[in-house]
């Protein structure tokens, strides 16, 4: 694969104006001159975080696109903000490299190097950024969150494949054809369950996948943030999945 190739970054944002600038200026400082663009989905910030990204859109030499929408249902809607990035990639930014990554920093634009490295000389379809595996690092995230974390990931890796070890990390790199694959699926899943459901979809068709260690930062991720309610939810949305992967339905 060209060195040439055009990535798009897909990104999710929701009052992200104390990141925003951060974020983006890190995305620039390491792909440099690479050809690229930035597609933001806001789900209706109130914080100024659609009008900064509009303002930097007026300015010459931009590598961004907003698509700016209304959330419509109860509880995180990221899934459905990563699909409709990444179709816009698809159908009209030309993407042949895609990248997911979140909007509040917790993902390291210095890592990028390395996720584009493995899917450029051709050694997998998608690559995630995996907290669990050795090197790996976790910083600023409460012990009882951590703990909730392992405990999710283990059972989604028994229950879909133990060939991946991170499901939950929201920071992947994949080519143009893992993402066609996924842009022609009846997408189930517009919660962050949509990642599970996206690799099980890469899984049952063959993907090469890979993983690299990481440094997650956490951000605002205290216990008093999950709801029970969004736990068991989550947990019948992978037994679905599964059900679809292992009995041919995906």
């Amino acid at each position: 694969m060209s060195i040439s190739s055009k990535i798009i970054i897909v990104l999710p944002v929701l009052n992200e104006i104390e990141n925003i600038r951060p974020l983006l200026d890190g995305i620039r400082q390491h792909l440099g001159d690479r050809d690229y663009t930035i597609c933001l989905v806001d789900d209706g910030s109130r914080d100024g975080t659609p009008e900064f990204i509009r303002d930097a859109m007026t300015r010459p030499g931009h590598r961004l696109h907003l698509i700016e929408r209304r959330k419509t249902h109860h509880g995180s809607q990221r899934g459905s903000a990563l699909f409709a990035a990444m179709r816009w990639g698809l159908c009209e930014g030309g993407g042949s490299i895609f990248v997911e990554m979140d909007g509040d920093l917790s993902h390291r634009p210095e890592e990028l190097a390395s996720g584009l490295a493995l899917i450029e000389k051709g050694s997998a379809d998608v690559v995630i950024a995996s907290k669990y595996l050795p090197g790996s690092k976790v910083t600023n995230r409460p012990i009882g969150r951590r703990l909730v974390s392992i405990i999710c990931n283990l059972s989604v890796r028994a229950t879909i494949s133990p060939r991946v070890t991170d499901y939950s990390n929201g920071y992947r790199f994949y080519t143009r054809d893992a993402a066609a694959l996924v842009g022609q699926a009846k997408i189930r899943y517009g919660s962050p369950i949509y990642l599970t459901e996206v690799m099980a979809i890469w899984i049952s068709h063959g993907m090469r996948i890979a993983e690299f260690p990481t440094h997650y930062v956490g951000r605002n991720e205290g216990l008093s943030k999950l709801r029970v309610i969004d736990l068991v939810k989550a947990s019948i949305g992978v037994v679905e999945i599964a059900y679809r992967l292992h009995f041919g339905r995906l």
